[in-house]
């Protein structure tokens, strides 16, 4: 499948695109030491694009991820009913969410007590405006759990 707009053409990333990847990686110090495999070899729910413009030479490389943003209410059971609610029906969610493709979940609150549990408790990392967690291969996914995650140094320091 391909798209266009304006002048441009974008087509999904192929084996043909690793030579200019390595290229483009060597010389860009936020991207040092990346696997051209991060563009190439793709998990479920994921997928990498290339941005070419009328002469045919890539201008940009995207890739994109499923993720769910979760919207929470809890009701009037207590506080060890929620807690227990939360932590097992979070490894359900989570079940769920992988089955179908989603590469992680995306939350927000201002309730600094749900907060603390999410980051201590659930696996969950504070984001800009946001706490998340990426979902983890399922079974069927391992043989690509090398490539989880995998992310370039800068890309993580924010860079």
């Amino acid at each position: 499948m391909t798209f266009a707009f304006d002048r441009f053409h974008v087509r999904p990333t192929e084996e043909r695109d690793r030579a200019y990847l390595e290229a483009l990686i060597a010389k860009d110090r936020y991207h040092a030491g990346m696997d051209p495999n991060y563009f190439l070899h793709l998990l479920p729910g994921e997928d990498a694009w290339a941005i070419e413009n009328e002469r045919g030479r890539v201008v940009l490389y995207f890739r994109t991820s499923v993720a769910a943003r979760l919207a929470m209410l809890f009701g009037d059971e207590g506080r060890l009913e929620n807690y227990r609610a939360l932590t097992e029906g979070m490894t359900w969610i989570e079940g769920v969410l992988a089955r179908n493709r989603f590469r992680q979940i995306i939350f927000d609150t201002e309730g600094q007590e749900l907060r603390s549990m999410a980051l201590r408790r659930l696996g969950f990392l504070e984001l800009p405006n946001a706490l998340g967690r990426s979902i983890h291969p399922t079974a069927i996914d391992e043989s690509m759990a090398a490539l989880w995650n995998r992310l370039p140094q800068a890309s993580r320091d924010g860079g």
